[in-house]
């Protein structure tokens, strides 16, 4: 696919640029809604586009084509990348940062990535080392959740203790995912609240709690 853009014949020498029989379709179809020829769309491009990007090569899906534009001293990957940060920047959704901002954005995602790594690395150390079998003990399922014995919390606080856990250890999306982990915390999330609702409902929960019993 050829597009003879030049505006004026004997303006420039013709120079071709081989491309993606897709992307020349897109370019052309850019430069029509502009209402300028494909060279001036790339002479503003070179001038306008920011640095860096991939280059969409000589080819794609659709096969190959070529653009005429004009006499650049620009080289081919060079004309693709301005071209394709033309067609990027055309979408109604895009934004133009400053340099200076993508930069502070790198380095805000490069700082996250190390802190998550770090975290993750702390958790793992911190982690409750998995018991043998289900766990069946109250005192075990107390410590497991964090509390000192099992008469210092109620069934509210098991609930949320295990809501702030069970995201640290999920075998799918966990920073520390176990799948021997998130078992025990079931097991033990289900036994504390038994025992909750059983030393309620026998009147021994304040006796254990050094209180009166009822």
């Amino acid at each position: 696919m050829t597009a003879a853009e030049e505006s004026s014949p004997s303006s420039s020498p013709v120079r071709t640029v081989p491309c993606g029989a897709r992307f020349c379709a897109a370019v052309l179809e850019l430069a029509a809604a502009c209402g300028v020829g494909v060279p001036a769309l790339a002479a503003a491009a070179l001038l306008l586009a920011p640095e860096g990007g991939a280059d969409p090569g000589p080819r794609d899906a659709g096969g190959e084509g070529v653009l005429e534009v004009g006499g650049t001293h620009a080289g081919d990957g060079a004309i693709r990348r301005a071209l394709a940060a033309a067609l990027a920047l055309a979408d109604p959704g895009a934004r133009i940062l400053p340099a200076e901002d993508v930069r502070r954005l790198e380095a805000a995602v490069e700082t996250l990535g190390y802190r998550n790594k770090t975290l993750a690395h702390a958790l793992q150390r911190l982690s409750f080392r998995p018991l043998d079998g289900r766990i069946t003990d109250v005192r075990d399922a107390a410590q497991l959740f964090g509390f000192v014995n099992e008469w210092c919390f109620d069934e509210d606080r098991v609930r949320r203790r295990f809501r702030e856990l069970a995201p640290v250890y999920h075998p799918d999306t966990g920073i520390v995912a176990c799948r021997e982990r998130m078992g025990q915390l079931i097991d033990a999330r289900n036994l504390l609240v038994r025992h909750v609702r059983s030393v309620y409902g026998s009147g021994d929960w304040m006796a254990g709690r050094g209180g009166p019993s009822a």
